[in-house]
C-alpha cells in the first residue's frame, strides 16, 4: 500500500480531534463494519492497557485516524483484516519485542533503526509513537510499561490495515 504521509496522518488525526461526539460515533460505526476483528482486537486490547493502569482511548484514536488516512490514501476501502491475520502480526511483534527485551540497548537502537528504515508505514508509527510518549518527554525511561502494549497494539493495526 502507499505509504501514508505526516501530513495525511495530521489530517485525520485533527479532524477526528475536531468531531462532534456523534460525528466520532459514524466513524467507529464505519471502522466496526469495514474492519469488525481489528475493532474487537482494539477494545479487548484497550481492557488489557486499563488493567495495566492506562487509558486506552490513544490506541484506539490513533488506530481510527490511521485507518482514516491510509483509507484515503488508497483511495478505497482497505481489505477487511480476518483475525488470523491479527494473530499473526501481534505474535511477530510480540516476539521481536521479547527478544529485544533479551539483548542490550545497543540492540534497541538497531531495532528501532531497522524497524523505522525499513516500514513501509513509518510516518505513521512515528506519529503513534511520539503521541504514545508525549506525556513522557523528558524522562522516556520512566514511561509506564503498558505504553509498550499500546506500541505493539498500534503496530499490529498498521501491519493489518498495510496489505
Amino acid at each position: 500500500m502507499k505509504t501514508v504521509s505526516r501530513e495525511q496522518i495530521k489530517q485525520a488525526w485533527d479532524e477526528l480531534a475536531s468531531l462532534e461526539e456523534s460525528d466520532t460515533k459514524v466513524w467507529v460505526n464505519d471502522f466496526m463494519q469495514e474492519q469488525p476483528a481489528l475493532g474487537i482486537y482494539l477494545f479487548a486490547s484497550t481492557e488489557s492497557v486499563e488493567e495495566e493502569g492506562g487509558e486506552g482511548s490513544k490506541v484506539i484514536d490513533l488506530a481510527l485516524a490511521a485507518w482514516r488516512a491510509m483509507s484515503q490514501a488508497a483511495g478505497r476501502p482497505l481489505e477487511t483484516v480476518e483475525p488470523e491475520a491479527i494473530e499473526r502480526a501481534e505474535d511477530a511483534n510480540t516476539k521481536a519485542l521479547e527478544q529485544l527485551a533479551e539483548g542490550s540497548e545497543m540492540d534497541w537502537n538497531q531495532f528501532v533503526q531497522d524497524i523505522v528504515g525499513r516500514y513501509n508505514q513509518r510516518e505513521l508509527l512515528g506519529f503513534g509513537l511520539e503521541l504514545l510518549m508525549s506525556d513522557n518527554e523528558e524522562s522516556p525511561e520512566l514511561a509506564p510499561d503498558f505504553i509498550g502494549l499500546e506500541l505493539i497494539e498500534f503496530k499490529t493495526v498498521l501491519d493489518c490495515l498495510d496489505q
